[in-house]
């Protein structure tokens, strides 16, 4: 017998649905809505949480950006986290797990955080977006790992980077097509990645990953050195050099935990007594230059000091120089989130700008993407102090739990460690927190750093990971 109870819901919905698309332009996005609204509710039903998180994984790295209803997303992945929000969301109302949230408050009052640069926003629309977009992935990445990743991390990551391995397949065929033209490396893993060096963050944390799990099987040092082919074949200095610090940070990972702590104190005070001078000239006199179609990778690393005719440098001070600028001029709550792009032109600094400085927003020169080109520099301007100084909290006991642990926690943190620490260089001097293909590595791995249980002796056995 017909249960009408069972379709009073449905019925709704549908009800919804048809006044909504009536009344409202915008069809594509109330439809996608409802649509996630509905299998939200089948997926509590039937329990399908964990499986939607693989679903999600895969879908990452072959994410395409589609618009729909003028609204930009990474599809089907920005869709799936969307839905996955909303089952975290019933969760806690019904089953009061609000006390995960209370157990690792930091990630969430960060999102808090974000509240008064909305409201004091330049450009509300736009702040409203991108704090709704952090908000969703602190929720979904991080304490969806906490509530639901025990014991499924590991496949996580594995189902992520076979998808990102087909991106890499799909980058060489185009670097095949392209008759092998350095000049071309930049776009030849979109429409996935949007550049080479967004590539090389993610192969670079990856590389990480896989080289901590290589104390355990011998055969993740194959995989990491995979990784680290992948860094060199993207051509970023930032990945390259952020590969480099994670291998001594893997040789300090050996050490006996005082041994550990008094390393980096060391490596700095020698910098600061006897490569100071050595430093110096190589910022003063280095003139490698980054976009020289004749250099290798390495050539082009040492070019991260030449500041004086590398255009792709000079660029970047110029873009740090403004979010200092937008800070100084609103330092408790910044200009929104989100809003760096649009409000930064007015604030270069004239002896910096060159041919790849923005003077129209409307006619960007190529090769010119990017925002300020710093994560920390990039919340100053947009947030204020508050945002940034908590995000930094949350980083600094990331990596201190890595770092500082011990024995069987060592094995579990290890991996996700190293991972972390590529990302400490890399967000000085890029910014990717905003991509869920990215977002989903920094906030799972800060997930499995902040409770190492999550990696259960199950799927630690498994050990069947690729890049």
């Amino acid at each position: 017998m017909l249960n009408f109870k069972n379709l009073i819901g449905p019925l709704f919905l549908l009800i919804v649905y048809f006044i909504s698309i009536w009344s409202i332009d915008k069809w594509e996005l109330i439809t996608a809505g409802l649509f996630a609204i509905s299998a939200a509710f089948v997926i509590v039903k039937k329990n399908w949480i964990q499986s939607l998180f693989s679903l999600l994984a895969l879908s990452l790295p072959l994410s395409l950006n589609l618009s729909i209803g003028g609204l930009d997303l990474m599809l089907p992945a920005e869709w799936l986290i969307g839905v996955i929000a909303l089952v975290l969301l019933f969760d806690l109302l019904d089953k009061r797990n609000y006390r995960l949230i209370l157990k690792t408050p930091l990630p969430a009052l960060w999102v808090i955080s974000f509240a008064l640069p909305l409201i004091m926003s330049s450009v509300f629309e736009i702040s409203m977006k991108f704090s709704l977009l952090n908000g969703v992935f602190v929720f979904v990445f991080f304490y969806g790992a906490l509530r639901y990743g025990k014991g499924e991390v590991f496949k996580w990551l594995k189902l992520y980077s076979l998808s990102f391995s087909a991106v890499i397949l799909w980058g060489v065929y185009q670097f095949f097509n392209f008759d092998f033209n350095p000049i071309t490396i930049t776009g030849i893993f979109k429409p996935f990645y949007y550049s080479s060096t967004y590539v090389g963050a993610v192969a670079a944390i990856l590389g990480g990953f896989a080289l901590g799990n290589g104390r355990m099987d011998k055969k993740y040092f194959i995989l990491a050195t995979i990784a680290l082919a992948i860094v060199i074949f993207s051509e970023s200095r930032a990945a390259l050099i952020s590969f480099t610090l994670m291998l001594i940070a893997y040789l300090f990972s050996f050490l006996p935990i005082k041994m550990r702590l008094v390393g980096p104190i060391i490596i700095v005070l020698f910098l600061v007594t006897i490569g100071s001078e050595n430093i110096r000239e190589a910022f003063a006199f280095n003139k490698i230059e980054s976009h020289n179609p004749d250099t290798n990778i390495f050539q082009e690393t040492l070019s991260v000091t030449n500041v004086q005719s590398d255009d792709s440098n000079i660029e970047r001070l110029n873009r740090w120089l403004s979010a200092l600028k937008m800070f100084q001029e609103r330092p408790h709550w910044g200009f929104g989130p989100g809003t760096y792009q649009f409000k930064y032109i007015p604030f270069q600094e004239s002896t910096l700008m060159n041919r790849l400085s923005v003077r129209n927003p409307d006619d960007i020169p190529k090769g010119s993407g990017g925002s300020a080109h710093s994560e920390l520099l990039l919340q100053l301007s947009e947030n204020g102090w508050p945002s940034t100084i908590l995000f930094m909290i949350i980083f600094i006991v990331w990596i201190y739990r890595g770092y500082s642990s011990t024995g069987q926690a060592q094995i579990k943190t290890l991996p996700f460690f190293l991972g972390m620490v590529t990302y400490g260089f890399h967000m000085n001097v890029n910014n990717f927190l905003n991509q869920p293909a990215f977002a989903f590595l920094f906030w799972t791995f800060g997930a499995v750093l902040m409770s190492p249980d999550l990696i259960s002796k199950k799927v630690k056995d498994e050990n069947e990971l690729l890049l």
